[in-house]
């Protein structure tokens, strides 16, 4: 370490009111150098879908719709009021950011506010289960006169990438996912009956009419249907996303044009798929050129009444296993920022939670099968990034590259058994059980202190060395638990279902809720205490788990099975016990670590702060210390270190990074 990673990618997403079309470079020179830097690529967020369906040519210059100039029409910035821009003079941003070596992608929401296409094909839009009809694009229909959306769409997406000289379409929300779960919809009879005639899946003789129009019978056969054939209707949407963005990438890779897609929400791969239909591996092997992995934490934790650290563990445990799932695929996670229409500014409101975000989420490491460590994301998209001032830019700056110094040796914790087999298994189970799912786990273990900042697949276990934590090992099949079990390189800690094909452990210990209580074994080691429970809260569990209602919103978790605080902080104990790393000796419960072997004896500390106010810490590494650097510009004095302790301070809902150097 010590050098910024040279294959850090720098992305900006950006409204047209970002820029200036009064002036004869549409403002880009300006823009960058108020940035400081030039972004390796550009999406311009056009909002209104209706700007790829109206897309005429370029013959005649033509105004775009209002809230294409601006995301949703809002009427100003800081900066500027929105301007009236042309077809002709987004042309011209397009070519004035390339001539500066920038990529320049477009995107478009599924939403809109002023309707010219889209007023003429309301047949397009999504129905929800109670009947009710989005002003959402529902991307996966089809048009009246019986053709499909999709193929209007990619005809016409291919002239706005050849005639505005795009580098590139980003997928952003609502068509790289759906912007509602399939249990919530599309029901309407044009969805439904692509359902039947794809899968041959019969409904029952009451329900095979058609019902648009009427609410009652539409939300009588989408219970039904969520009832009865949940993962058939959850493996038909991934079907009908997948052959929608099979022929996009097909289209706009014979053009010479690259496709990045939005992950689903903040979904890891379970919940994509559960809730959304996006399977990332299916995505993959289609072609997609990347994600943008949606992890603004910071702003995502202003948004909920309950402010709460936990979301920034929820982000990295998805971060972490989309790319243990995907590891070929690039990923670039969303840097939330400011958003002008949404209301929310975080570098002005919660600074120090971006600049966590920023280390966080920067420091999530995959095992290749050579036994190199990757980094999880490629590098970030700023979101958005119109109106930010000179210096915020460079303190932005300032903390990328301190976050993307260089790849370690090694991470220090335990690493995470990754499981496409498992993660299969998951579906059925968690329908049938509601047990808790592997990225609920482990956000839950991180948000505690569980040192686990690292993943390896299960086929490549001899890439890696140090403990091993296998989360849900009731999923893995037999010939996997073996190899798990054969694994020489340390211990190996076991969280989740029973399974009777592991052995006994060396300690073990199991939750107070039954049926389907979670157990923690460890093997190759022992744990320093027991671990107690209290009394257990009354569970009142439903008869029939298949009538649990799943949220509508992302923001909002599924419905599971309960698990006890004791249970979950025995597990980091164990855990923690096991890996010997750095422990923080006091405000244990609010200060958390993420810590990297540099180079033998060189360690790089990551200290968190959950509370709000500054809290002063004791950390001993283990061994003696012999100096301390502070790496960013807090703590402004030395850190000294006493044997093999030292003490700081770490700001509130902060981090703080400092070298140490080890006897």
């Amino acid at each position: 370490m010590g050098a910024v990673d040279s294959n850090l990618d720098r992305w900006i997403w950006i409204e047209l009111i970002g820029f200036d079309n009064e002036l004869n470079d549409f403002g880009v020179e300006a823009f960058m150098d108020n940035a400081g830097f030039v972004p390796d690529a550009a999406s311009l967020l056009l909002f209104n879908p209706d700007f790829v369906h109206n897309h005429a040519g370029m013959e005649q210059e033509r105004a775009l719709p209002f809230d294409c100039c601006s995301y949703g029409g809002h009427p100003y910035n800081e900066q500027r009021s929105r301007q009236e821009w042309s077809s002709h003079q987004l042309r011209g941003l397009v070519c004035e950011l390339q001539q500066r070596g920038v990529k320049v992608y477009a995107s478009v929401f599924d939403g809109f506010v002023t309707q010219d296409w889209l007023a003429d094909h309301p047949e397009v839009l999504h129905v929800r289960k109670n009947g009710q009809q989005l002003a959402s694009v529902c991307p996966w229909k089809r048009l009246s006169d019986g053709s499909y959306y999709e193929d209007f769409f990619v005809e016409q997406l291919v002239r706005v990438m050849r005639d505005y000289g795009f580098d590139g379409y980003h997928g952003a929300d609502g068509y790289s996912h759906p912007r509602i779960p399939v249990y919530d919809g599309d029901f309407s009879d044009d969805m439904v009956g692509q359902f039947t005639d794809i899968t041959g899946t019969p409904l029952p003789d009451d329900l095979r009419g058609a019902c648009d129009g009427e609410p009652n019978c539409i939300e009588r056969r989408a219970e039904w249907i969520w009832r009865n054939l949940r993962r058939e209707w959850i493996e038909f949407y991934t079907e009908r996303i997948a052959r929608f963005w099979g022929k996009v990438f097909a289209a706009l890779h014979a053009e010479g044009k690259k496709v990045v897609l939005n992950s689903a929400w903040t979904r890891d791969p379970f919940e994509a798929k559960y809730r959304y239909g996006i399977d990332y591996r299916r995505l993959v092997d289609l072609g997609v050129d990347g994600f943008i992995v949606e992890a603004a934490a910071a702003a995502s934790e202003t948004e909920r009444q309950a402010s709460s650290a936990a979301v920034l563990f929820d982000f990295m445990a998805m971060l972490l296993l989309i790319k243990a799932y995907v590891p070929e695929a690039k990923l670039w996670y969303l840097h939330g920022v400011k958003d002008t229409q949404e209301q929310w500014n975080v570098l002005r409101h919660a600074p120090t939670a971006v600049e966590r975000e920023v280390y966080s989420l920067s420091n999530l490491y995959v095992h290749r099968d050579d036994g190199a460590l990757q980094r999880c994301a490629s590098g970030l998209v700023v979101c958005l990034a119109d109106d930010i001032r000179r210096h915020e830019w460079q303190w932005l700056r300032e903390k990328w590259n301190l976050a993307f110094d260089g790849t370690p040796q090694r991470v220090i914790g335990a690493t995470l058994v990754w499981s496409d087999r498992a993660l299969e298994a998951q579906m059925d189970d968690f329908i049938a059980t509601r047990r808790w799912t592997t990225h609920r786990l482990l956000h839950h273990l991180m948000a505690r202190g569980a040192p686990v900042h690292a993943a390896v697949n299960v086929k490549h276990l001899d890439a890696t060395s140090g403990p091993l934590l296998v989360l849900n090992p009731h999923l893995f099949p037999e010939d996997e638990l073996h190899s798990i079990l054969d694994y020489g390189g340390g211990p190996v800690v076991a969280v989740g279902g029973k399974t009777g094909l592991l052995p006994e452990p060396k300690f073990f210990f199991e939750d107070v809720y039954s049926p389907n209580a979670l157990c923690c074994a460890i093997y190759g080691a022992t744990a320093s205490s027991e671990v107690w429970f209290g009394a257990a809260e009354a569970e009142d569990i439903a008869e029939d788990l298949i009538d649990l209602r799943d949220p509508t919103t992302f923001i909002e978790d599924l419905p599971v099975r309960k698990v006890s605080e004791e249970f979950l902080r025995g597990c980091v104990v164990a855990l923690s016990d096991i890996v010997r790393g750095v422990r923080v000796l006091e405000w244990t419960e609010n200060i958390k670590t993420q810590i990297l072997e540099k180079s033998v004896g060189q360690w790089r500390c990551f200290l968190g702060n959950d509370r709000h106010g500054y809290l002063r810490t004791q950390v001993d590494a283990g061994r003696s210390i012999v100096r301390i650097n502070v790496m960013g510009d807090f703590p402004g004095v030395p850190v000294q270190p006493d044997g093999s302790k030292f003490r700081v301070r770490i700001p509130g809902r902060g981090m703080i990074v400092v070298d140490i150097e080890l006897e």
